[in-house]
């Protein structure tokens, strides 16, 4: 068959058009910059093309291109690490160039005379973070694909298959088996997030995989490990906050250091800032490396870590890029972080703790990121944080559609082998066994048994011994059943009760409720709809408590959200008082009767929620939070009169470079119907010898010291965490607290109650001072301190005054 002319010319065309993109392609390398010993990816590396000032940066994962055709010789630059001269042509494409850490890069930054020019860049870069804070932009909104690979570091791998060998053992087999593959965990997700000002926001998780696991309930997040952004006051990494190189008159705080100054295709300079915190400066502080763009003085990128690490265990480091949106603003682009945990625990590794060390590599790439764009309401609806109920069943096609870098062979080797361990060792249940531990339930079948009630002790009851049983949502996630038994045995008494909840609407967790208790209640306590404390700290503040009342109570209530930062519950309750208190003797001590209805409610400013498997849960915020208490007896059906009106008000908020302050306010107006028993009694948690802190609650004054029913407190402390004191491995925070209250009664001054009771009237005061996370012991560190009763009742005896308290802090 012959080809007419223009035919053959197209084809022609084709071949030289198809041969032109081969010689193309093949002129340019992608090459990757790792470290030489570990093989870590670089970021940010300085690339100088034929030794003049133009080139380019490694990306976030080490990755940059090069045409050979343009560029002979490529110079690599890296604050920390020996600097590279290479010729293009003895490279090949996918190559990796190894590049060695110097040994001494983490000395003191040397000061020289003279005007510091990387102080007038950052002055700069200080006068425009406000344009550049993305906080501060109208909207945005964008989808984040998030990683985390955990890995054994390369010595203690050795160090195991070193003390393993050729063991025949079967777990330590199985164990080999999965430090084989190098990574030990892999876990991804997907999220999409939508802001609007003032600080709305959104964040939906709509895939989660995490190896061995088929139905994960926890996930990640590309803010959980690090700050957002550095241009705030206070970065944050990990659970630690420091002070921000980016802050207002930071190099008062900073020592800075311009390593070079490089040029951009766009004619724009980039400059390369070393920076650490100034000798004899102290505060929490970080050290790293900035890169910044002369186009609007922004964050090109950046790594950073803790100038001085105050945890044995966790270290982490940081990096963060940025780029320019088309519409021209800068904007997170990707984040990474390494921390390495030492004195891990691996089971069957025959290492002792203290010489296994892991790390855990975390990965957020943003994409279809967009400003200033309309929101709906509609987006911004529910909780702040949620899980999609598809987001653990999204196949695998869909997957390598979210993926910003597909997965590696090794990625899908830890997969592969955790899964099908996961299924042989059903992984799941054991995952959901320990998620409930955590919360002090151990689930057996359909139900759980609560564990923090199964022991207590107090001045009247003694030790307490019980059960406490409640449904799990494998019954149902609606139907909620639960019921308990206790026996004090100082008091000689069972106590006894059972609640029902039923839930209406999820969206605004709603739920009608009615529960039955046969039990003793603290005299005079005040009752607020707030979250159960941590159980150590319940129980420790619950042993030296000596006055209750024996009660009877049926209540029906409704508890749900009006709008999200707001929680209220009504209710109406039949209560029986079985032992009361008269002010007035000699009244014969007979049970009262009382009809109540009521209501509380919560309001926590820019609540953060989060919904998981249809139930919400607060993850707190950084704003007041109000706590209001209402309830009144119908005089029909109720011996006496009551009515309780309560409030509390608490709020802290941090001031740069003089820590944190705490302060709540506390106010109480009763009505008791002449029952001592009702009457307010001033929180109280002093002891004879040693008592555990509650910052709630007067520290030098007994429990039931004083009684009241017009009341108002203050409880005050700054923190000024480690600002004041540092010496090697100690940095203890030293607090300052100020508690003052003053009250009283209508029955002041009668015949047979100052006898008996008395009320603050000429107000309580007492100062203390606190040295907490002095001493780690495992999981806690433990501190003290130490409070003085001050004013119109202070006791003669100095000892008298005085209140040694302990505190117990989460060592992170």
């Amino acid at each position: 068959m012959r080809l007419n002319k223009k035919v053959r010319l197209k084809i022609a065309w084709l071949v030289w058009f198809s041969l032109a993109v081969v010689q193309l392609s093949a002129q340019t390398l992608s090459l990757r910059v790792v470290e030489a010993d570990s093989s870590r990816p670089l970021p940010f590396v300085n690339i100088l093309f034929d030794f003049q000032n133009r080139g380019t940066t490694t990306n976030i994962d080490g990755y940059f291109t090069v045409n050979a055709a343009e560029v002979d010789s490529i110079g690599l630059s890296y604050v920390g690490y020996n600097s590279m001269r290479l010729a293009v042509s003895q490279l090949s494409d996918g190559a990796q160039v190894r590049m060695e850490q110097k040994n001494n890069w983490l000395d003191e930054i040397q000061v020289v005379p003279g005007d510091n020019p990387a102080d007038a860049v950052m002055q700069r870069v200080v006068q425009n973070r406000e344009i550049h804070r993305p906080r501060n932009l109208d909207s945005y909104q964008y989808q984040a694909y998030n990683k985390l690979t955990f890995m054994l570091s390369d010595e203690t791998r050795e160090r195991f298959f070193e003390t393993v060998g050729g063991a025949s053992d079967s777990s330590k087999q199985r164990l080999r088996e999965l430090i084989d593959q190098q990574y030990l965990f892999l876990m991804e997700s997907v999220s999409r997030k939508v802001y609007q000002k003032p600080q709305k926001e959104k964040e939906v998780v709509i895939a989660s995989r995490v190896s061995g696991l088929e139905d994960p309930s926890f996930f990640l997040l590309a803010t959980q490990l690090q700050s957002f952004t550095f241009y705030q006051d206070y970065i944050r990494l990990f659970e630690k906050e420091f002070l921000s190189p980016i802050s207002q008159n930071s190099w008062n705080k900073y020592l800075f250091q311009l390593e070079e100054t490089l040029n951009t295709p766009d004619g724009d300079s980039l400059f390369v800032i070393r920076f650490q915190p100034r000798k004899n400066r102290n505060f929490d502080g970080v050290k790293g490396v900035l890169t910044i763009s002369s186009d609007g003085y922004a964050i090109e990128s950046l790594r950073a870590e803790a100038a001085e690490n105050t945890s044995r265990n966790v270290a982490l480091s940081i990096e963060q890029v940025y780029d320019q949106l088309p519409t021209g603003e800068w904007f997170p682009k990707a984040l990474n972080s390494e921390i390495l945990f030492s004195g891990v625990n691996l089971p069957g590794s025959g290492l002792p703790a203290q010489a296994v060390k892991m790390k855990a590599l975390g990965k957020s790439y943003l994409m279809n990121r967009e400003v200033n764009v309309p929101i709906a309401n509609q987006q911004l609806k529910g909780p702040s944080l949620s899980v999609d109920p598809s987001a653990t069943r999204q196949p695998d096609d869909q997957w390598n559609k979210y993926r910003s870098v597909p997965l590696s062979q090794q990625d899908s080797s830890i997969y592969w082998f955790t899964d099908s361990l996961g299924q042989r060792i059903n992984l799941d249940a054991k995952m959901k066994a320990v998620e409930s531990m955590a919360s002090w339930r151990f689930p057996i079948g359909k139900v759980d048994v609560l564990m923090d009630r199964l022991a207590g002790m107090n001045k009247f009851e003694g030790l307490q011994l019980g059960m406490a049983l409640e449904t799990n949502p494998r019954l149902s996630r609606t139907l909620r059943l639960g019921s308990y038994w206790r026996y004090g045995f100082s008091d000689d008494q069972a106590k006894y009760g059972g609640s029902v909840h039923y839930r209406v609407d999820s969206v605004s967790n709603t739920h009608v409720f009615a529960t039955y208790e046969n039990d003793v209640r603290e005299d005079g306590v005040f009752d607020f709809l707030e979250q159960p404390k941590p159980f150590i700290s319940q129980q420790l503040d619950d042993w030296f408590r000596r006055h209750f009342s024996y009660h009877e109570t049926y209540q029906l209530g409704v508890e749900g959200r009006l709008f999200p930062s707001l929680l209220m519950q009504g209710f109406l309750k039949h209560y029986r008082l079985k032992d009361p208190t008269f002010v007035r003797l000699p009244l014969l001590p007979q049970p009262q009767d009382y009809m109540l209805i009521g209501g509380q409610l919560r309001m926590t400013f820019k609540e953060r929620l989060f919904r998981k498997r249809g139930e919400i849960y607060s993850l707190g915020g950084r704003y007041p939070v109000l706590n209001l208490h209402y309830e009144r007896s119908l005089k029909r059906w109720s011996d006496r009169p009551l009515r309780i009106l309560e409030m509390k008000l608490s709020d802290s908020y941090r001031l740069r470079n003089l820590g944190e302050f705490e302060a709540i306010i506390l106010a109480s107006l009763r009505n008791s119907g002449g029952v001592a028993n009702l009457l307010a009694s001033p929180p109280a948690s002093s002891s004879r010898l040693l008592s555990f802190y509650n910052d709630e609650s007067f520290a030098t004054m007994q429990a039931n010291e004083f009684v009241a029913d017009r009341f108002i407190a203050l409880f005050w402390r700054h923190n000024f965490g480690s600002l004041l004191f540092k010496y090697r491995k100690l940095r203890p925070d030293i607090s300052l607290a100020f508690n003052a209250g003053i009250g009283s009664t209508e029955y002041d001054g009668q015949v047979g109650f100052d006898e008996r009771f008395l009320s603050p009237r000429k107000g309580y005061f007492e100062a203390g001072l606190l040295l907490s996370k002095l001493i780690r012991l495992g999981l806690f560190n433990f501190g003290g301190g130490a409070f003085y009763r001050l004013g119109a009742y202070q006791f003669d005896s100095f000892g008298d005054n005085l209140a040694l308290k302990f505190t117990i802090d989460l060592a992170i």
